[in-house]
């Protein structure tokens, strides 16, 4: 049986419809499924009806105000740059940051916007291999000239497997070169891992003297759209002063920008969304564990299926979909991190129920 074209006839949910059948949806990147959530959904409406769809306009808007104001208390930062798109926001710091350093040394697998990012800069890129402090610290003595800054970048969570990147150890190797900078593109982090859901820095508890910024999404976790850039007031000088995306490009809709506000007071006031995120992705990775799987123990919501050559994970898949649960089969090197096998990817839901959890468990086991 060969899946067909999915279209959501619903919005994205633990419990969606698709097809015209209802299903248990694990995939995609609303870990709260806030953009389905009546709140958010309400805000967004509320604005587009007293401000319309988008500004067309550089008229200050109190969506925007909003936003910008909400987000730096969350994420507990003096600045906080609100872009058209997620996928903008390590351009945005490559080319803010361009005169504190010389040379760009990237995680091979690092996603596509951090590759076209270090793309735009007109300096040497150094790719090293992936999660491994040791080759970084082999390129950086190799290709780091006397007098030269490096700057290291890397996703914080990586979108198909789930890695966390090591960032204390990078910073680490960074230390010995003055004014090295470590940029990290956020988006699948932010509003899920920390105490306060402030991203892998929190999660990770970076105290370090090596110039740290981060980017992200609101268009995951928060259930709204756009990215962000979150740093300090020398950052937002910086991003004035040398970039243009936040000029020339236009804003998010004004609805997204209300939507995404909501999502992040959502988030804010009820940290217990995340200790059920956290509970849900636990009973998954152990349940696969349980199955012979080799699972890491973290608390992110993307959890990678590979198997043996022999255990064919599209099967797994077809089988899942036969009994109405929807799982995305990755093909080898089918995205920026994946591996270099087939694997499935499970992206799980704070809304998820334990007994959902349960039958794709159960299902998993029938179908290997």
């Amino acid at each position: 049986m060969s899946i067909p074209v999915r279209h959501a006839q619903s919005p994205i949910g633990a419990r969606m419809n698709i097809n015209g059948r209802e299903v248990d949806y694990y995939c995609g990147t609303s870990y709260y499924t806030l953009h389905g959530n009546p709140q958010v959904i309400a805000a967004a409406s509320e604005a587009m009806q007293q401000f319309g769809i988008a500004p067309a306009t550089s008229l200050a808007m109190t969506p925007y105000e909003e936003l910008e104001h909400l987000a730096k208390s969350f994420f507990d930062a003096e600045s906080v740059s609100y872009i058209a798109s997620g996928y903008l926001g390590m351009m945005v710091l490559a080319q803010a940051l361009r005169d504190d350093y010389d040379i760009i040394l990237v995680d091979e697998l690092s996603h596509y916007s951090i590759v076209d990012a270090a793309a735009t800069m007109g300096k040497k890129i150094v790719p090293f291999r992936h999660l491994d402090p040791e080759d970084l610290t082999e390129k950086l003595r190799a290709h780091v000239q006397p007098g030269q800054t490096p700057l290291v970048a890397t996703d914080g969570v990586f979108p198909v497997t789930g890695a966390i990147a090591p960032l204390l150890d990078y910073t680490s190797v960074l230390e010995r070169y003055q004014e090295a900078v470590l940029c990290v593109d956020d988006s699948h982090a932010v509003g899920v891992i920390g105490e306060k859901g402030r991203g892998t820095f929190e999660y990770c508890g970076m105290t370090s003297a090596v110039k740290h910024y981060f980017s992200g999404t609101l268009s995951k976790a928060f259930g709204g759209f756009g990215g962000i850039v979150v740093g300090d007031g020398p950052l937002e000088e910086k991003i004035e002063k040398n970039v243009r995306v936040p000029l020339g490009a236009s804003r998010p809709p004004i609805p997204a920008a209300a939507a995404s506000s909501m999502g992040i007071k959502l988030l804010r006031d009820h940290p217990e969304m995340r200790q059920r995120l956290w509970r849900n992705v636990k009973q998954v990775r152990d349940g696969l564990r349980n199955l012979g799987f080799d699972i890491p123990d973290t608390p992110i919501p993307i959890v990678n299926l590979k198997g043996a050559s022999s255990l064919d994970l599209e099967h797994v898949q077809e089988e899942l979909y036969s009994k109405d649960i929807v799982v995305a089969h990755i093909p080898p090197r089918g995205y920026s991190d994946a591996p270099d096998v087939a694997s499935l990817r499970i992206a799980v839901f704070s809304t998820h129920s334990s007994q959902q959890i349960e039958r794709l468990l159960a299902t998993i086991k029938s179908a290997i």
